[in-house]
């Protein structure tokens, strides 16, 4: 028996997943992301038919890499071709439904707090490292903030005045159109600059992972993992989480946990009780099965 059905909308692909009563994908089904936007309409469109194929009443959800627009409705986002346009009514007036929206880094989280690294864990935080920073807050298993808020963009707070200090940073202009945010250096491409800050080379994040041995990278990393460790004690003074779960692609790096609690141990007070961290464990099921599970219980 299918429960429910969750999409994972994201830049690259467009993944539909049926979860079963035990909330195992029963099935899938995947398609690539148009570059346009009436065909990313048509395609999403296409995945929701496939779902509720023999349930025409089966709940789906849709984890999508961006936000709606509270007042005017429409769609904010860099990675689909929807930016400006009043995604989630088209979305529903062509498929003829309501459906239920969730950013995808809130969709892991969500995932997370319920069926993953969080579960029973009080309040978790989901942080989720990639080309971008962000995430989610759940409390006792519920998640505080749903499809058009900005709880949980947590790459978007101004990066700590000391880290620019300490390491002579300049203050860069974000992708969102501000400046100094933490994800200019605590993402992915945000380690590429700061190699080339700090170094004067350029230098992927791959070959700032696999070249950690040499003292100058090895350097880098940990400037980087110290800047993120200054963003979860910043989240830390204002949500106090018990847990922060990982996820994104920055998360595999090895030995990336014990590199954030080494850094954590040092901007944090010592006074403060500090949370656990931990690796996501739903993979590429998080999202979808986030976004589904807050599908079924709207």
């Amino acid at each position: 028996m299918i429960r429910t059905g969750g999409i994972d909308l994201g830049g690259t692909k467009i993944e539909a997943q049926k979860f079963d009563a035990d909330w195992h994908v029963s099935d899938k089904r995947r398609i690539e992301t148009p570059t346009t936007y009436l065909e990313l309409v048509a395609a999403v469109v296409d995945q929701i038919c496939w779902l509720q194929k023999e349930n025409p009443n089966l709940p789906v959800g849709i984890a999508a890499a961006g936000l709606s627009n509270p007042n005017s409705g429409t769609w904010i986002s860099a990675n689909l071709p929807a930016n400006g346009m009043p995604f989630v009514q088209d979305v529903a007036k062509a498929a003829g439904g309501r459906y239920t929206w969730l950013n995808d880094c809130r969709a892991f989280t969500q995932a997370e707090a319920v069926f993953g690294a969080g579960q029973s864990k009080g309040t978790i935080v989901g942080l989720v490292l990639g080309t971008g920073i962000a995430g989610g807050v759940s409390i006792d298993g519920a998640l505080i903030n749903k499809g058009d808020g900005q709880s949980g963009e947590f790459g978007h707070m101004p990066i700590s005045g000391a880290i620019i200090a300490a390491y002579n940073l300049p203050i860069l202009k974000c992708g969102c159109g501000r400046f100094g945010c933490y994800e200019t250096y605590g993402s992915g491409p945000g380690m590429e600059r700061l190699a080339k800050h700090i170094l004067g080379r350029d230098l992927t994040s791959r070959e700032i992972e696999f070249g950690r041995s040499n003292p100058d990278i090895s350097r880098v990393w940990e400037i980087w993992c110290e800047i993120n460790a200054a963003l979860i004690l910043t989240i830390m003074t204002t949500i106090d989480p018990r847990t922060i779960v990982l996820g994104g692609g920055l998360s595999k790096i090895p030995g990336i946990i014990e590199a954030l609690e080494s850094a954590l141990k040092r901007v944090a007070w010592r006074e403060l009780t500090l949370p656990s961290i931990r690796l996501g464990t739903r993979g590429e099921t998080a999202a979808a099965l986030g976004a589904a599970y807050e599908a079924y219980h709207v």
